[in-house]
């Protein structure tokens, strides 16, 4: 399934409201972005086809703590297409963006991905 930039993005924005509020109140110095492939910013997974999404930079833990006026924002990078490539139809893309904005967000308040494999085997 192929979309437009503009579309995902969209269906990005959609899936960040449809997070609870009491956590989207959470969320501290935060950026999302989407990006077509994983580039240099991925490290050993640049050029991956399997990478979904990217957190990179402190957790909210890190962001409410003593270095906090000095951090950059952290930072969640969407694969657009990796994540269509996975994808049949337009829901299908959907619950994909979700799923993966979900597991970066997760990064965001701590978990790592051993973490999510035991608690939420869906989303890792």
């Amino acid at each position: 399934m192929r979309t437009s930039r503009g579309e995902f993005e969209r269906l990005a924005e959609a899936a960040l409201k449809a997070i609870p509020r009491q956590f989207r109140d959470l969320i501290v110095n935060l950026e999302i972005s989407v990006r077509a492939v994983p580039g240099r910013e991925a490290g050993k997974w640049r050029g991956s086809r399997s990478l979904l999404g990217l957190y990179q930079g402190l957790s909210r833990g890190g962001m409410t703590g003593p270095l906090a006026p000095t951090a950059e924002p952290a930072r969640i990078v969407l694969y657009q297409r990796n994540i269509e490539s996975l994808c049949q139809g337009r829901e299908e893309l959907k619950r994909q963006i979700q799923l993966t904005l979900r597991h970066e967000l997760a990064h965001h308040f701590g978990f790592s991905d051993r973490d999510l494999r035991a608690k939420w085997p869906e989303g890792s």
